[in-house]
């Protein structure tokens, strides 16, 4: 699944075992309709609420994930990596109204950035750029960490960047000064100098 709930095996799974969904409900002690706005993709399945679909469906929670339309990882587990921006055709950096889980295709690809970062979150954008100096990496995935620091692994390297401004860009640091000023270069080939609030280097590019 990438992204999307399979309906159809909830309710073939509930059909075969002779349970209903008003039955769910009661055992998720959650409103019938609810449940079904749930089932239905209207808004995203809780960790703990695929846990109990698990549990009452005698499922392995791993499945139920992959059925929600929730990625997971080579150990079955619900992957830190979620789409959470576009980079538009300048580097411009945007944040998705809703961030969703990456296809499973990506995760097996994507495993040695999670373990690069440790525990910590991976984020990642899509590039979205036909024309522009971007358009050969249209389509392309970035991966990056979640700082709220100018990392100092991020000085020379492609980075994702957060101006004093809010304004969210891919470029590399050329320099950078403990106070906050620094010398980017923009995918545009142009240098700037800008006040850095948050810096931390690209850790995986995806095509």
């Amino acid at each position: 699944m990438s992204g999307q709930i399979d309906k159809e095996w909830f309710m073939e799974k509930l059909h075969d075992q002779k349970k209903s969904l008003r039955g769910l409900a009661r055992y998720m002690e959650m409103d019938p309709s609810s449940v079904s706005r749930m089932l239905s993709g209207e808004r995203r399945m809780r960790m703990e609420e695929a846990a109990a679909i698990a549990r009452f469906l005698g499922a392995p929670v791993s499945e139920v994930l992959q059925h929600a339309g929730v990625a997971i990882d080579l150990d079955g587990q619900p992957t830190r990596i979620i789409l959470a921006a576009i980079i538009t055709e300048n580097g411009a950096i945007e944040r998705l109204k809703e961030p969703r889980p990456l296809p499973p295709g990506f995760i097996e690809r994507a495993q040695a950035a999670i373990r690069t970062h440790g525990n910590g979150r991976v984020v990642a954008a899509q590039v979205r750029a036909a024309t522009g100096p971007l358009a050969l990496w249209d389509d392309v995935v970035i991966l990056f960490g979640h700082t709220d620091a100018v990392e100092h692994d991020a000085i020379g390297q492609l980075s994702v960047c957060r101006l004093h401004e809010g304004d969210q860009i891919l470029a590399k640091i050329t320099r950078a000064r403990k106070t906050g000023e620094a010398w980017i270069m923009t995918v545009g080939g142009g240098e700037r100098e800008v006040m850095l609030q948050t810096a931390t280097p690209v850790l995986a590019v995806i095509p």
